[in-house]
């Protein structure tokens, strides 16, 4: 069983996949903790999962042009390496791909990952938070 924490198109989503298929949490955006709630209950006396994957679209998701925000990039980062860290498995930074694909790249990455691997947050681009609003 693997997480995976996907921020895009404005939704706090975390998809909880495992070897009966893959089940979708979502929520408006800042809702993430709600669907966290659920993925919790979903997997209460289960196993922890092998590992977790942050989706970050970037020069690798074929596509994809979004771009998250600042905040939303941190906020997602945040998640995944705070949950591997609690529990003691990998966090991993896979492309925005379609579910099927996400899943399957996820899966890939976190078999070829150390348990203590986490994600770093990288911006692509410029820095607004001194610039003066509109």
């Amino acid at each position: 069983m693997i997480l995976i924490v996907d921020y895009r198109n404005e939704q706090s989503r975390l998809l909880l996949a495992g070897q009966g298929g893959a089940r979708s949490f979502i929520g408006g955006r800042g809702q993430g903790f709600v669907q966290l709630e659920q993925v919790l209950k979903e997997m209460s006396g289960q196993e922890s999962p092998g590992g977790v994957a942050v989706v970050l679209p970037g020069e690798d998701s074929p596509g994809s042009p979004e771009r998250l925000s600042w905040s939303t990039v941190r906020a997602a980062v945040s998640m995944a390496n705070s949950l591997a860290f609690a529990w003691g498995v990998p966090a991993v930074r896979v492309p925005a791909l379609t579910d099927d694909e996400l899943v399957a790249r996820a899966s890939e990455v976190i078999a070829a990952a150390e348990a203590t691997d986490r994600v770093s947050a990288f911006y692509d681009g410029e820095p607004n938070i001194t610039k003066p609003k509109k």
